[in-house]
């Protein structure tokens, strides 16, 4: 539940403290007092986006912290992956919005918006009255009918999107592959040509680099054989005779001087280095030779190399892959057919995973569209709308993709029948406003249950009813606070003399400027309260009588 709210320099707010029980909790006053203000704050604290005009005028900030007290293991489980303390069941979230920055912290700890929108179903529900429009849209049914149990969207939208997912991507290999040999059919003769080109090329790796080094040696020989002819005359000389006498020698003196041991080792092993390398140089040497039409051979398949890669506009070894693709392409018409039996295999295994999971989450679904069906018309009874209502679902039994939607195979609509002999007919084309809101207030009593949410708050849903109806609205909320924590914005007296705590939201203007105060009210202060709204102006002693007998006598 909601313990405490703190608002500073929030639009017309400048400080507020005010804390909350348990029960039902009404909030009055005039229009523009700033009611609508503690919504929106309390919406923050949710995960509604925060935009800087909210700040109030001359300031640099405005801040929002709401403290709750929550059990729940799923609660602690999100809070424990986000790595934020969870002490007692208690849980603080800071909201602060700046011109330059806004901020979040739950329980002290920077988070971010996502993080919040996790945690908040956990916390508190708000219902305005733009969510009664929802009724009016049946692109929203589904989504209403998912909230009544969290176990399909947690389970089996998860398991059923999962699959539609692999199935979009199994069709789209399975067209990319159709088209891809289709595509070479219509250019069988083209690619055939293309790879008899390359073939006779004779492409092969490092080519290029061979033929660079080759030319490089030819178009340097004179160059190359002078410098390999002085070598030659150096190893021609006694050089490596008069090295191996000098070994010789070294090892007849290392055997008087110990000193001679260590130069005598290392010449040695230098010796028999050197007479190798000399033995690769002679053998070189030899093998050397110049032909003026290898070279121009080697600059002639150097030109033709780079005419075939300005050409397909690749460079060598993607050639020898395109080639190497082609031959695939052009000569294996049965590889290409065992590669699309195999991707509309796959396809049709996703497709028929998809359907199975897809009837599983309807079966989930209208499950929980008879609960609601049941449940909710006992509460129409309840708040005077002697109506029946029904669930549609489309026949599924022979579903195909043409089914598959993002929240499943399922198409619903909301059929009601508002006066008896008129038959079911679409909810969103029958329904008036007022119907609306009630209707939507049936839903609430119904999911919050389901739900577990510890905390209701509700932002004029009594708008558009007044009399005996507005008392069977007032004692449905009340019900539901019996269970769970309830906030509401109210007009009505009726709705006012149910609760258990009465705050009185009221703004005044000091120094030329616009403060909103806030108050808990007393027992006579409550009777003055909703006398004062029956009055709409100052109440007379007898509506002032009235007023006490509502709210002595609201609960029977």
């Amino acid at each position: 539940m909601l313990q405490r709210l703190r608002i500073t320099n929030f639009a017309i707010i400048e400080n507020i403290d005010v804390s909350f029980g348990e029960g039902f909790t009404v909030l009055t006053g005039e229009t523009g007092a700033g009611k609508s203000l503690v919504i929106d704050s309390l919406s923050l604290l949710l995960g509604a986006r925060a935009s800087s005009e909210l700040i109030r005028q001359g300031e640099d900030k405005a801040t929002v912290i709401g403290d709750f007290i929550v059990k729940s293991k799923r609660l602690e489980a999100e809070l424990s992956a986000m790595e934020v303390p969870f002490v007692e069941n208690h849980i603080t979230v800071e909201r602060t919005i700046s011109k330059t920055k806004n901020s979040i912290k739950i329980n002290d700890t920077p988070a971010t918006l996502s993080d919040l929108n996790r945690i908040a179903p956990y916390l508190a529900d708000i219902h305005v009255q733009f969510d009664s429009q929802k009724l009016l849209n049946p692109e929203n049914y589904l989504s209403i009918v998912d909230g009544f149990n969290p176990e399909i969207g947690s389970r089996y939208l998860v398991a059923y999107t999962d699959a539609l997912s692999k199935y979009r991507e199994k069709k789209q290999e399975y067209e990319a592959l159709k088209k891809k040999q289709e595509d070479i059919e219509r250019g069988r003769d083209f690619y055939a040509y293309q790879l008899n080109e390359l073939k006779t090329f004779g492409l092969k790796e490092n080519e290029e680099e061979e033929i660079e080094a080759e030319i490089s040696l030819l178009k340097n020989y004179d160059k190359i054989f002078a410098l390999y002819q002085t070598a030659d005359g150096i190893i021609r000389e006694d050089f490596i005779d008069r090295l191996y006498e000098l070994n010789r020698t070294l090892e007849k003196l290392s055997e008087y001087r110990d000193s001679v041991k260590e130069p005598y080792a290392k010449l040695d092993e230098a010796y028999y280095e050197i007479d190798e390398i000399f033995s690769s140089l002679k053998k070189d040497f030899k093998n050397l030779d110049y032909d003026p039409s290898r070279l121009d051979e080697l600059m002639s398949r150097q030109s033709d190399l780079e005419s075939l890669k300005r050409k397909y506009k690749k460079d060598i070894p993607s050639l020898i892959a395109y080639r190497d693709e082609l031959e695939t392409m052009v000569g294996n018409h049965g590889g290409f057919e065992a590669a699309i039996e195999e991707k509309a295999a796959e396809l049709k295994q996703a497709k028929e995973k998809t359907i199975v999971l897809g009837k599983e989450l309807s079966t989930i679904r209208r499950r929980a569209a008879k609960q609601i069906e049941d449940e909710l018309g006992e509460n129409l009874i309840d708040l005077g709308l002697q109506a029946k209502f029904a669930i549609s679902f489309r026949d599924v039994s022979k579903a195909d993709e043409s089914y598959f939607g993002e929240l499943g195979i399922d198409e619903i609509a909301f059929l009601i029948e508002t006066n008896v002999g008129e038959g079911m007919r679409n909810l969103d084309k029958v329904i008036s406003g007022g119907e609306a809101s009630r209707i939507m207030l049936a839903f609430k009593a119904i999911f919050v249950k389901a739900n577990r949410t510890p905390t209701v708050i509700f932002d004029e849903i009594d708008t558009g009813i007044s009399g005996e109806i507005a008392y069977k609205v007032a004692k449905k909320i009340y019900e539901i606070s019996l269970a769970r924590q309830v906030i509401a914005i109210t007009h009505m007296p009726q709705v006012a003399s149910f609760s258990d705590h009465h705050i009185k939201i009221s703004k005044s203007i000091k120094g030329g400027r616009t403060y909103t105060d806030i108050k808990e009210l007393g027992l006579e202060e409550k009777i003055r309260e909703i006398a004062f709204i029956i009055s709409d102006g100052e109440p007379t002693e007898k509506q002032m009588d009235y007023a006490r007998e509502m709210v002595l006598n609201s609960r029977g």
